[in-house]
This record gives C-alpha cells, structure tokens and sequence, in this order.
C-alpha cells in the first residue's frame, strides 16, 4: 500500500480546487470578463491544480517533490495576483467584486493564492528536513516564480476601456469625470 500523501498536500489541492471553481463560477456563473491579468491567474491556479492532482493520484507522492513542483505556479500566479491587486489598490483598475462581495475579484485570487502557499510552506519545510529537498531547489522556484510572473506582466495588453454596458463585468481603468 501506497503510503498517503501528507495533510499540507491535501490541503493545498483542497484550496486550489476551491479557487479553480471560484474562478470559473465568476466567469461561468456570473459572467464575468477575464482581463488578461486574471487569465494568467487562473492559467496558474489550473496549473497548480493539476500538479496536486497527479501528484496526489499517484507514486508521485511517494516523492518529496509534489510540494515543490506547485511551488512554482502558486508563487507565478501568487506573483501575478499581487500585482493586479497593487493597480486596483492605486486606482489604476476597477476590478468587479468577488464572490459574495467579499473584496474585488483580483484580492480573492491573491487570498486562494496565499492559501495554497501557506499549505505548501509546511510541506516543503518537512520535505527539507526529511528526504532532502535543497533550499537551493526552493530558492530557484522563487527566483523562476518571479521571473515568470514579471514576464506575465510586462508582456499583458494595457487594460482597455470596456464597452459602457460591460464596465462591472470587467477588470478595467478607472472612468475619468
């Protein structure tokens, strides 16, 4: 018998799960428009999702690995989250609110972020103290996660102006008086 993948595992695909439905539920459900910023959030998030699953389904869990390999997409899209909620923060987007009007759409995907990465964080810290995962390993996640993640911003469309009827559907620039 396999033997089961640890509890900060489960829980971390049990978060990124939850965020992948948020995510299609504002888009599927409320339809909302994805700017460009929550694409690449919820391109990560799917991508963090699958890591968890194939590595939680199977012997790949038998490896220190699973955590630091959705290391890398949770801190991209992590990265990715912050910045979007930094322009709307400084007035520079509107972004519509999120589900159940707790915070706009791009604070709730920071915060599912920062979820799957404080389940992981235990995870990666057993990894390194039993089966010798490096912090040079770790180190390059994080150094990758932000190149990756600067390149997701500096290559995004400026956001545009959306069609009047569209404007509280849409992450979008402030309108002007």
């Amino acid at each position: 018998m396999s033997p089961r993948p640890p509890l900060p595992t489960l829980a971390a695909l049990i978060a990124a799960f939850v965020s992948v439905v948020g995510s299609l539920y504002l888009s599927l459900g409320l339809g909302l428009i994805a700017c460009p910023l929550c694409f690449y959030q919820r391109s990560f998030a799917f991508a963090v999702l699958g890591v968890l699953i194939l590595g939680v389904c199977t012997k790949a869990r038998e490896t220190p690995y699973v955590n630091l390999m959705a290391l890398l997409p949770t801190l991209v899209g992590g990265f990715v989250a912050a910045f979007h909620t930094y322009l709307e923060t400084r007035g520079k987007l509107v972004c519509p609110k999120g589900l159940f009007g707790i915070g706009s759409t791009a604070q709730q995907s920071l915060a599912s972020f920062a979820i799957v990465l404080a389940c992981l964080v235990p995870g990666l810290g057993r990894d390194v103290a039993r089966k010798g995962i490096s912090m040079v390993s770790i180190s390059w996640s994080v150094l990758l996660g932000g190149l990756f993640a600067y390149g997701c911003i500096v290559s995004s469309p400026a956001p545009s102006m959306p069609p009047v009827d569209n404007r509280p559907l849409m992450c979008h620039p402030p309108v002007s008086p």
